[in-house]
């Protein structure tokens, strides 16, 4: 059944009515200041409120009668989903690309891989596109490096027990002395580099997603190795922290 936008009960609007009042009010408002602002028949309002208060959408006070909100409405705010973390993260990724005309992603870890939630592709014709759903070794890729260096002492050296390396390309890191030697610098300085270790003829660099100390991902440049020359680094140094923070920021409001 095609159901008609227009069409409307009006005791479920009234019931939608107070309950945003309540919501809206500076302070808990009484049965005679509803009965006064929202005009709804007296009688109307009592049953309305008796039902409301009954489902757990309100709440009285036990000395002033006043109302106020619910834990139910609560629980019904908690039941519903936040958006996923790559519909979260596109806007600022397309604006990135858009300020740096370089490709950029979101990557959060699945076991020791990282996986692209999302990317924004350069508009350049030498350029890199990250596929969504692409996975690759945390010890190959700047994103993973970034969740590698974050790792506590003990969990690096489990995660370096188990790891068998892969030659991915001439370049990639193949032995755990050389991984050791990398992250410290990564720690200090809160970017990580996979230098054509991933894809031969792209370098990558990323940095830490986080927000009041809780790691979301990390957020990634993939730049042609000919145009990664000084200067273009030194803008990428200053510009992806500031889309990372905020991203983080987002995503910590939507979670």
């Amino acid at each position: 059944m095609k159901l008609n936008p227009a069409a409307s009960v009006k005791s479920a609007d009234r019931a939608f009515d107070i309950l945003e009042y309540v919501a809206d009010a500076n302070e808990p408002p009484s049965f005679s200041r509803m009965l006064t602002d929202l005009r709804i028949p007296r009688s109307s309002l009592f049953h309305l409120l008796n039902n409301l208060l009954a489902r757990g959408y309100l709440q009285q006070d036990e000395i002033t009668d006043r109302y106020r909100v619910g834990d139910q409405v609560r629980l019904l705010v908690h039941k519903v989903s936040p958006p996923p973390l790559a519909t979260i993260a596109m806007p600022f990724l397309k604006r990135l690309t858009a300020e740096l005309n370089e490709t950029s992603g979101f990557y959060v870890r699945i076991g020791n891989v990282m996986e692209a939630l999302a990317s924004a592709a350069s508009s350049q014709a030498l350029t890199y596109t990250m596929k969504v759903g692409e996975r690759a070794p945390l010890y190959a890729v700047s994103s993973g490096k970034i969740v590698l260096s974050r790792m506590p002492a003990a969990e690096f050296d489990d995660y370096l027990r188990g790891l068998t390396f892969e030659t991915i390309t001439p370049v990639t890191i193949t032995t755990t002395d050389a991984l050791r030697n990398e992250l410290p610098a990564v720690q200090q300085s809160g970017f990580a580099y996979s230098r054509e270790e991933f894809t031969t003829g792209i370098t990558g660099m990323a940095t830490a997603v986080t927000h009041e100390g809780r790691f979301f991902g990390a957020l990634n440049l993939a730049v042609p190795t000919v145009r990664f020359t000084d200067e273009r680094h030194a803008l990428f140094r200053r510009q992806l922290p500031t889309a990372a923070a905020a991203l983080g920021q987002a995503i910590a409001a939507r979670m």
